[in-house]
């Protein structure tokens, strides 16, 4: 969105707005504008700009009395134009910092811990997104045997998602057995992403039949996890959105409508784009939330994309703190994959 037809004293006094609306909720007077702002203004110059962007659409008067509030237009402009990343307190910088200290020996609890630092130290809803598991690529399976009938079965893919499940086995097995189904199981599975292994049958030849109940227990753990949609999304602080002062009902039940369904938060989150921060604000063409602005990152781990961290707030979301928040959690995610103090990399 463009600032042609706003002179730089018009941007200059939305820019102060929609700031000192994010900071109070509470309608912005043109006495509050000149005494925090421009005190060299006359008071009657800064109600007449404040009219003029109100006509335009950057503003609303909610009464008559009342001074203004941002609309949707004047959060797009002030996220596209205006925004000024500001640096985290030496606190939250520590906080963030201590939460990823320990070791993870699963993604799926790291992504939890990092929902939750999301949230505590933002203050929104935060809602993280794993990666589309039919996308990701098998790197390895290790099979341990634990009985005559029973395996462990260990998958592991390059986002460093690792499941495991005890599968149990018609035939008796032993040690010569696991030792050659664990070679064939890589040399069928290593390199191939889950859709391409969800049919066993164009992958294991009549030759390897003994090994059949094995593949087809192999390719079940990963179509269960494909499908189990709600354990790909994780969310806290869901409660936060009721506590804005000036969240309204239709908001509030537009947002409860999208928590409730994991796939439709997982469509408001999982953002196709390459940049490094998306936001959305209000309801669009391709989804959002009525009165509520989304900013999602794009989440790395071991130069994999394992998926996509959200924050759900209101409009007048305090934009600069949560993208801080998130290049953040980025760097503290680096660290633990790239190696902590203990020169050895936190996440197994």
């Amino acid at each position: 969105m463009g600032t042609d037809n706003l002179s730089e004293r018009k941007q200059k006094i939305l820019k102060a707005v929609v700031d000192e609306y994010i900071n109070s909720a509470s309608p912005i007077s043109s006495g509050e504008i000149k005494s925090k702002h421009f005190g060299e203004i006359s008071s009657a110059t800064i109600r007449n700009e404040l009219s003029a962007l109100e006509e335009m659409g950057y503003l609303i008067q909610p009464h008559t009395s009342a001074g203004r509030i941002p609309s949707k237009k004047a959060y797009t402009l002030y996220v596209d134009k205006f925004l000024e990343r500001q640096p985290l307190k030496k606190e939250e910088i520590a906080f963030i910092e201590n939460s990823f200290k320990e070791r993870f020996s699963e993604i799926e609890d790291l992504v939890r811990k990092t929902a939750k630092v999301i949230s505590d130290v933002t203050n929104y809803t935060s809602v993280i997104v794993l990666k589309n598991i039919n996308k990701v690529v098998l790197k390895e399976i290790k099979l341990i045997d634990l009985d005559a009938h029973n395996l462990l079965v260990v998958i592991i893919t390059d986002s460093g998602i690792i499941r495991d499940k005890v599968i149990t086995l018609q035939s008796e097995i032993d040690a010569r057995y696991v030792k050659d189904a664990n070679a064939m199981a890589n040399k069928i599975f290593a390199g191939k992403t889950v859709s391409e292994v969800r049919n066993p049958d164009k992958l294991i030849e009549t030759e390897m039949s003994e090994f059949r109940e094995l593949y087809e227990s192999i390719v079940a753990i990963l179509e269960s996890y494909a499908e189990k949609v709600d354990e790909t999304v994780y969310m806290e602080g869901q409660s936060k959105f009721l506590e804005y002062p000036d969240h309204d009902l239709n908001a509030t039940k537009d947002f409860l409508a999208v928590i409730d369904t994991k796939e439709r938060l997982a469509e408001v989150i999982d953002d196709n784009s390459d940049i490094e921060f998306s936001v959305r604000i209000g309801k669009e063409e391709n989804g959002g939330i009525e009165k509520c602005a989304i900013v999602t990152a794009k989440y790395v781990l071991n130069g994999k994309e394992i998926g996509h961290a959200g924050v759900i707030g209101p409009e007048r979301m305090d934009y600069s703190k949560v993208m801080s928040v998130l290049k953040c959690i980025s760097n503290a995610l680096g660290e633990i994959t790239d190696g902590g103090n203990d020169d050895g990399k936190r996440l197994k």
